[in-house]
């Protein structure tokens, strides 16, 4: 189970109205949820890229490579 702690912050009224519209939420605890989920998996997303851009598919052609990884 995850951790949850209950926090008092400060939030920019326009700042979260606009993260709602953008993130399609409907609370301020679902937007900021949203918004730190989506920040959390960026990084993760840049370095699939690029791997991608920098032809990571193309050693998976490769048998003996791809039964490296899958084995």
């Amino acid at each position: 189970m995850t951790n949850v702690t209950t926090r008092l912050i400060e939030i920019d009224d326009e700042l979260l109205e606009s993260a709602r519209r953008e993130l399609d939420t409907s609370g301020i605890a679902d937007t900021v949820r949203s918004a730190l989920e989506l920040a959390a998996t960026r990084s993760a997303r840049i370095r699939e890229f690029e791997w991608l851009a920098a032809g990571g598919m193309a050693e998976m052609a490769d048998r003996a490579a791809r039964d490296d990884v899958w084995g």
